[in-house]
């Protein structure tokens, strides 16, 4: 049953994918006559604007319950016990090259003030513990209508929001999984893994900000932490009417060795000091030891298509 119930989740992944083109399609069309249009000018993108995202393994879509083979360095089985995210900072380029921002639409679930979460496990199978039934793939907001080239967005939430209380925090910002504590903040990235070859048979990737100066872990820092690990990517090209964002964790972790890890905890929880860390961050285009965008090591993690 375990197997028959990860292809249901995988089956209605790509069906919700290819709704959400067709819908987006249908309704640029309908937008005063702009968008959507075959033709050699660029359409016209706006006011409303959806980017759509999908979570991969490779060519094969992320889900709870299914075992993925051949991932990191030694080609190792894993399979998932979480996967999501949160962005934050949306904007797309312009035809002068100017970043303008998506104001997102303030849904009360999943996206608040200039940051979202993007959810693509279920809650069943081994995403249970932490996971929750609720799924979402795309962002909304809206832009002045107009001609775009690209978008550029921000992995993580930004300081002023990094460092609130799940407790009292307006969602997605209330959910204890995606979170440490006060000084820390929260969980950018959380994609948990089962991995049956190591020694630690789990291996974690819980990506956020580290050298967060307060005194205690119940104390918010009053200045941003010394390492921020907010990637940040950009693509030219990226047209939000016929394109999609893929998060695609086989290529974040093609340097990575699954099949070890060091013990408490097992994978990478963004330390500096943390050998599994060396692998991984650089799939995330950062620098371990700064937390700072890396020249020499441009993400991997996103891809557009």
């Amino acid at each position: 049953m375990k197997a028959k119930n990860g292809w249901l989740s995988v089956v209605l992944c790509l069906l919700l994918m290819l709704s959400a083109v067709s819908l987006a399609a249908a309704q640029d069309q309908g937008n005063d006559g702009h968008g959507g249009m075959m033709s050699d000018a660029m359409p016209t993108i706006g006011p409303n604007v959806t980017i759509r995202f999908a979570a991969m393994v490779g060519t094969r879509p992320a889900a709870c319950g299914i075992i993925y083979e051949g991932l990191g360095t030694q080609g190792s089985p894993i399979s998932l016990n979480d996967y999501r995210f949160y962005v934050s900072n949306v904007r797309l380029i312009n035809a002068a090259g100017e970043e303008v921002p998506i104001e997102l639409t303030q849904d009360g679930q999943w996206q608040y003030n200039n940051t979202a979460l993007l959810d693509f496990e279920d809650g069943t199978e081994l995403c249970s513990e932490t996971g929750t039934a609720e799924m979402n793939n795309k962002i909304t907001g809206t832009v002045p209508a107009g001609e775009y080239t690209g978008i550029v967005f921000d992995v993580g939430v930004p300081f002023e929001l990094n460092h609130l209380d799940t407790a009292t925090a307006p969602a997605p910002l209330n959910l204890p999984a995606m979170w440490w504590n006060w000084r820390t903040g929260y969980k950018f990235v959380r994609i948990d893994m089962q991995t049956p070859r190591s020694q630690t048979p789990q291996w974690f990737i819980h990506l956020g900000s580290t050298g967060c100066d307060a005194p205690d872990n119940n104390t918010p820092p009053q200045a941003p932490c010394a390492n921020p690990n907010l990637p940040s990517v950009r693509f030219d090209g990226f047209d939000p009417l016929r394109n999609f964002i893929v998060a695609d964790l086989e290529a974040l972790l093609a340097g990575v060795n699954l099949d070890e890890s060091t013990p408490m905890p097992p994978g990478c929880m963004s330390g500096v000091d943390d050998p599994d860390c060396v692998g991984l961050f650089p799939g995330f285009g950062l620098d371990l030891t700064t937390g700072q965008l890396s020249e020499a090591n441009p993400q991997t993690f996103f891809r557009f298509e």
